[in-house]
């Protein structure tokens, strides 16, 4: 079967083609759908999944991205312009052309935790300026025709409580923790990530992205610490890095949450895609979008942690994950033998005196 789309004569589709290509190159996508019929990134299969099959698409960005989305729109075009704020011009003038809706609400938490509320909900005005009805406009700064967007009408967001912690970052912060507490100790690489997997399955519950997350962390082929100054001297500092890797781990868990919900009612049909200027969590993500099923498959999660395993170690871990989860399916949740009404804070307070008193 055919179909034919005719595009509004006034629709940028060579701008639209330039810029699709752009962020392809970037790696900086990750599609939590498969390229089974037709690559459905371009912009014939988005129209055709849009206005035949009724599907929407949805772009979770990370914080950095969304940082300078808002920036271009109160100041316009830096002097200056790196890659990520590149990514983040082509990113909305794409979205707003296609008709992709931006969903970024784990970012302005991130923001809120870092700033405070008051300033995360001056910059969600922002972004709300930036993310309104001006998809010509971004088109033409992503193209370098213009410096700034010519219409900014800054308006009154609804109060809310964006600082207020998010119960999925806490219970990842609790995951960070025992991460760090591991880098930071004696044990081999191989031994913290099999460790880790251990005390998820029997001291805590299985959290797949915080797994993977630590999996990558703990391998010897990891190109940059992924937990920033986790060894410095000021265990503050170590603290907010932790706290930011709980964050990468949180936008992680909340992209596959949605793929599995959405795969559980199809009726919903809605496509996701994360967007990412970090290269480690762009490289991270594709892992964690699977079936469940596929974990029964030892060689092929063993395939994909020799990314960054000797290709030994990377079945020793895909072996003990696998029996892991099978081990605990079915199982109900372990009960807390923890001294307070309050684990989860328990668990924080307790992983941060283990950070606070540990210097390596």
């Amino acid at each position: 079967m055919e179909f034919l789309v005719q595009c509004d004569p006034k629709f940028p589709y060579n701008d639209i083609v330039d810029i699709r290509q752009r962020l392809l190159k970037s790696n900086a996508l990750v599609f939590g759908y498969a390229f089974e019929k037709f690559d459905l990134f371009s912009i014939e299969s988005i129209l055709h999944l849009q206005h035949f099959e009724e599907k929407k698409i949805q772009l979770l960005p990370d914080l950095n991205i969304v940082s300078r989305m808002i920036n271009v729109a109160q100041f316009g075009i830096p002097s200056r312009m790196d890659d990520v704020t590149k990514l983040a011009i082509d990113l909305m003038a794409f979205s707003q052309t296609m008709n992709i809706f931006i969903e970024p609400s784990i970012a302005f938490h991130e923001l809120a935790s870092c700033e405070g509320n008051q300033k995360a909900l001056e910059k969600l005005a922002w972004f709300r300026v930036a993310d309104y009805g001006q998809a010509n406009s971004w088109v033409d700064l992503a193209q370098g025709r213009i410096q700034r967007l010519p219409s900014v009408s800054l308006k009154e967001t609804q109060k809310l409580d964006l600082a207020y912690p998010l119960s999925r970052w806490r219970r990842n912060y609790i995951v960070a923790l025992k991460i760090a507490e591991l880098e930071l100790s004696n044990l081999t690489q191989l031994d913290r990530a099999l460790s880790l997997l251990k005390w998820m399955v029997q001291d805590y519950f299985f959290a797949g992205p915080a797994a993977i997350f630590a999996t990558m962390y703990f391998s010897p082929h990891k190109k940059k610490r992924v937990i920033k100054n986790l060894h410095s001297t000021d265990r503050e500092r170590a603290i907010r890095g932790i706290k930011n890797a709980a964050w990468d781990i949180t936008h992680m868990s909340d992209f596959v949450a949605k793929i599995n919900k959405n795969d559980q009612n199809i009726k919903q049909g809605e496509y996701f895609i994360f967007a990412t200027a970090d290269k480690s969590l762009a490289e991270i993500a594709p892992v964690l979008i699977y079936n469940s099923s596929k974990y029964d498959q030892v060689d092929e999660l063993a395939r994909n942690l020799s990314k960054w395993w000797p290709s030994v170690e990377a079945l020793k871990i895909s072996e003990v994950l696998t029996q892991y989860l099978r081990d605990i399916e079915g199982r109900p949740p372990p009960t807390s033998t923890l001294p307070s009404d309050n684990p989860i804070q328990f668990m924080i307070e307790k992983g941060e005196r283990i950070i606070k008193g540990t210097v390596k």
